[in-house]
């Protein structure tokens, strides 16, 4: 099981954070938190294994999963920790144990609660409509 990190804590500490919202398209329109960059799980293990190949360190994977995941700023992102989640925590668990199997060179944690407990907490998410 994935380290997990409650609302609070993220909205305290967001800063730190590179989100990814693993929930599928059609789920986003109940909003997501502001910034986070939106890869379905079954994209996020895609992508992943790509960077799975011997030739590459762990500093090489995280630097190329930034880059698969279209991270715009490699060289801010390179020293924050990455946050998965999804409506309520199971899918974004998942994210993060295969991220952290991928021996990424980054501390990974998962939104204890998913979306619903951002929501919960009053978060800044965005609605899209």
């Amino acid at each position: 099981m994935a380290k997990t990190i409650n609302a609070d804590e993220l909205k305290k500490n967001r800063e730190q954070y590179i989100l990814i919202d693993v929930r599928e398209q059609e789920e986003l329109l109940g909003g997501n938190i502001d910034d986070s960059i939106h890869l379905p799980l079954g994209q996020l293990i895609r992508k992943v294994r790509k960077t799975e190949k011997d030739e590459f360190s762990p500093d090489e994977r995280h630097r190329l999963f930034l880059v698969l995941t279209k991270q715009v700023d490699v060289e801010k992102s390179l020293g924050k920790k990455i946050c998965t989640y999804c409506s309520f925590g199971y899918r974004g668990n998942l994210a993060a144990e295969e991220l952290v199997k991928s021996e990424l060179k980054v501390d990974i944690v998962n939104l204890e609660g998913g979306f619903a407990s951002w929501e919960n907490q009053n978060g800044n998410g965005t609605k899209t409509y």
